[in-house]
């Protein structure tokens, strides 16, 4: 869970009188579990697809291959055949992000992933003859990057600036604030929670905050501009 922002940020609030193919794919699995291929046959000779998810941020070489594409017909008649991928990561930006073994129809994964640069790619294989002509219909494999925390919460603004009546009723609305995630959205890991952590003069605490909207509320009604022009909160 993101639960702080990118630094603090500091508030000032102020005081107002007045208004305010058959194919293969090899799931995720851990140290201790044997290997669990999914084998998707074909029907009337057609491939089958299937979604892969790959972990954005990690060494995913010992995963390999993560899917593997084949045809029955070279068994049938005889014949060499060669596998082909095409798409983002192989033939299209970013290059090198995946390998291919042209005789056996495998797919290995060969960079570290990034999903907030890339959250999908969308790949096509081939099964074509020595000549390059296609003996099957060319297969869309779609790989999802799973997303993990690996960015914090930035402020829309380096200072916010809010203002108040002097005597306003406790629970009176302040101001928001705002921050946003690079990190999946509507997902834990780019839920934001907001904190005051320290007030200028620091007593007595005059305000409190919603820590999941980031508004911002009076504690009392006992606000007198006479007294203090404004405060200085910070943020995370």
């Amino acid at each position: 869970m993101a639960l702080r922002a990118d630094g603090a940020r500091l508030l000032l609030i102020c005081f107002a009188f007045g208004n305010a193919l058959h194919l293969e794919t090899f799931p995720r699995r851990s140290q201790h579990e044997p290997p669990k291929h999914t084998h998707l046959v074909r029907q009337k000779r057609a491939w089958i697809t299937a979604p892969v998810s790959l972990r954005e941020g990690e060494d995913l070489s010992k995963k390999n291959p993560i899917a593997k594409i084949h045809s029955d017909i070279a068994e049938e008649r005889r014949i060499k055949i060669v596998y082909k991928y095409t798409g983002k990561g192989i033939t299209e930006p970013p290059y090198g992000v995946f390998a291919f073994d042209k005789d056996t129809g495998e797919l290995n994964v060969t960079s570290i992933l990034d999903r907030e640069e890339t959250p999908y790619f969308l790949l096509v294989g081939y099964a074509l003859d020595e000549r390059g002509n296609n003996l099957e219909k060319p297969l869309e494999l779609r790989i999802k990057v799973l997303d993990i925390n690996d960015n914090e919460p930035v402020f829309t603004q380096d200072v916010f600036v809010g203002a108040v009546e002097e005597l306003s009723a406790a629970h009176t609305l302040v101001m928001k604030v705002n921050a946003t995630d690079a990190d999946e959205p509507n997902s834990i890991n780019s839920k934001i929670s907001y904190k005051i952590v320290s007030q200028e003069p620091a007593y007595p605490a005059m305000f409190y905050m919603n820590k999941d909207t980031g508004e911002i509320y009076t504690v009392t009604s006992t606000l007198d501009r006479e007294v203090r022009e404004s405060f200085l909160l910070l943020i995370f």
